[in-house]
């Protein structure tokens, strides 16, 4: 560096080397190659320090040091220290600070490449119309590719537990490392942008709003580590990834609605409003339990159709009035009429002093809301009106629904209304042809398929039925003394005792004229006895004009007195017939 043409020559070699080295694959590969070319020719001994691992390395205050200060996105980088036995001469720390900006615009220029490519290949598997476990891969593929990574993940956050959606490379599948991704992943949920752990793994959270619905994790060999503060290519994939799976995520829910409203007409209304609920909770972020209420009209209250994470029983007890639901919902008026998903946190809700202020007569076991952390109400309409309500929960995250969580659960709305509406119009046609007109019990038909139901269950090891089989006594000489309304008055009120003096889980129905049947679950032939012998004293209760009236009573338990229906049907016939000629079915004038 003594003579001007030599420093002349060096100073040109120097400024060369940007050039030379743009072909590296990595930004780390070019620091390092640029400072052992350096080394090579000042003949000064080079060191690297990484600005994520020593963001403040010491100061270069000797005229024997030199430093360059390479950046990445106008961020500290590295840093390239040369140490020489004889001090640096002015044109050298001169050049060294081009050197560093030029050094930085190549940096710029790999990183840009590398997003340039990876964007472009995912652009590519977006326009091919993937799918969501299509588009996932890819786009961990192109994180392992650009990155140089040794494998990758990308994990679907469902309520704080994190489950993998694609793979690259070789993941041990032991519990220590399931438990280091989950924490991993935990940890860098609700960050906006790439995070290193440790010196191996990093995390980018993929999603429109906070916390992250889905987690980038890549992962680097031992020997291979990369160096950044921000990671400018996992975030870039990151971010373009993000509105492609936000679509896809939508397309699924659309897809399975779709698939709702074709649930076969076999499908029963209870059936469907779980689904429908489980299917929300599935598919909306954030939300690990919830309840459906539904109205089949206006002026009708809400009623608890479906519910996971709280007792159904209990919250079955109790309608809802509308009052109650709108007080929940909270005082957005407008919101409520135009079907908007609302969402409250604990962290600035009294949820429970909420809930407790919107149903103050609720069962006190059925009031659960001191477990909400955040909450999605749903009103869902038809016709201008409220006619349902889907509510999401988080029990464990305050802030665990979010935008994205409510944007999904609006997809919910105008699709939801149209199953229920064609649900409910299906089940009062089903209703209808399974029900008799005059009592409202169960019809023959009715009666003769849950027989078939509980001894299928029966033959599979369930407890066997029973069934109760019942006529009037004289029934025919009520109806011509008095006329047939008051003979249709007389069944109606049979009905009424038969169906109070049965459990909720047995099936009352009536087979035709006089003759009433009962399928008795669960219940062995001693019980069946006993369920008889209230039944009698239940229609000796019933005045008819002048007249008591009495019944004739007769039953049969599966596999003690036969095996298949018309088998039991016909021994509960006989001892029914049994029990008339015994004396103790005459109806008898009122006293």
């Amino acid at each position: 560096m003594e003579d001007a043409h030599g420093e002349w020559s060096l100073t040109e070699r120097l400024l060369r080397l940007p050039h030379e080295l743009a072909g590296a694959e990595q930004p780390e590969d070019l620091v390092e190659a640029a400072a052992a070319a350096l080394s090579q020719l000042l003949g000064a001994e080079a060191s690297v320090y990484w600005a994520d691992e020593e963001p403040h390395p010491p100061a270069a205050l000797s005229p024997h040091r030199l430093r360059l200060v390479v950046q990445q996105q106008e961020v500290p980088y590295a840093a390239i220290e040369l140490l020489h036995h004889a001090p640096f001469s002015f044109e050298a720390q001169r050049v060294a600070g081009h050197l560093a900006q030029d050094l930085s615009y190549v940096v710029d220029a790999i990183t840009m490449r590398r997003i340039r490519l990876a964007l472009g290949g995912l652009r590519t598997a977006a326009r091919s119309g993937a799918g969501l476990e299509e588009l996932t891969a890819r786009a961990v593929e192109l994180a392992v590719e650009h990155l140089g990574a040794e494998a990758g993940l990308m994990l679907l956050n469902e309520s704080g537990t994190f489950e993998p959606l694609a793979s690259v490379g070789e993941w041990p599948n032991d519990p220590a490392e399931h438990t280091w991704l989950q924490a991993v992943a935990a940890a860098g949920v609700r960050t906006l942008g790439a995070r290193r752990h440790g010196d191996r793994y990093f995390t980018a959270p993929i999603a429109s709003s906070c916390p992250a619905r889905w987690m980038l994790v890549v992962r680097f060999a031992c020997h291979r580590r990369r160096h950044s503060v921000t990671f400018p290519l996992l975030n870039e994939i990151a971010a373009a990834t993000a509105p492609y799976l936000d679509a896809s995520w939508r397309d699924r829910v659309l897809s399975e609605l779709l698939e709702l409203n074709c649930a076969g007409e076999e499908t029963t209304s209870e059936e469907l409003y779980q689904r429908v609920l489980d299917t929300a909770l599935r598919l909306v972020p954030g939300a690990d339990s919830g309840t459906l209420l539904t109205r089949a009209s206006p002026e009708e209250p809400f009623r608890y159709q479906a519910a996971r994470g709280f007792d159904l029983a209990g919250l079955r007890e109790r309608p809802l009035a509308e009052a109650e639901a709108r007080a929940w919902y909270g005082p957005d008026e407008e919101g409520w009429r135009r079907g908007l998903p609302r969402i409250l946190s604990s962290n600035d809700t009294d949820i429970t002093r909420l809930g407790w202020s919107a149903s103050p007569h609720a069962d006190l076991t059925a009031k659960t809301y001191h477990r909400i952390r955040s909450t999605l109400c749903l009103p869902v309409l038809r016709d201008g009106h409220v006619m349902a309500v889907l509510n999401l929960d988080n029990l464990t995250d305050p802030e665990g629904l979010a935008a994205d969580s409510s944007q999904l659960a609006h997809l919910f709305g105008a699709p939801l209304a149209s199953l229920l509406h064609r649900q409910q119009t299906r089940e009062l046609l089903r209703k209808a042809a399974l029900t008799d007109d005059l009592t409202g019990l169960g019809n023959r038909r009715a009666f003769d398929a849950a027989l078939e139901r509980e001894l299928a269950r029966a033959a599979r090891g369930g407890p066997p039925p029973s069934v109760l089989l019942m006529d009037l006594k004289d029934f025919k000489l009520i109806n011509d003394r008095f006329g047939h309304d008051v003979g249709d008055e007389a069944l109606v009120a049979v009905a009424r005792e038969l169906r109070a003096s049965l459990r909720a889980t047995d099936l009352p129905a009536r087979r035709g004229g006089d003759e009433f049947v009962a399928l008795l679950v669960d219940t062995p032939a001693a019980q069946a006895a006993e369920v008889a012998a209230r039944v009698k004293r239940a229609v000796a209760r019933v005045r008819v004009a002048d007249r008591q009236l009495r019944a004739n009573v007769g039953t049969a338990t599966a596999g003690v007195d036969g095996d298949d229906a018309a088998e039991l049907l016909a021994l509960a016939d006989q001892r029914m017939y049994q029990d008339k000629h015994a004396g103790r079915g005459t109806a008898a004038p009122s006293t």
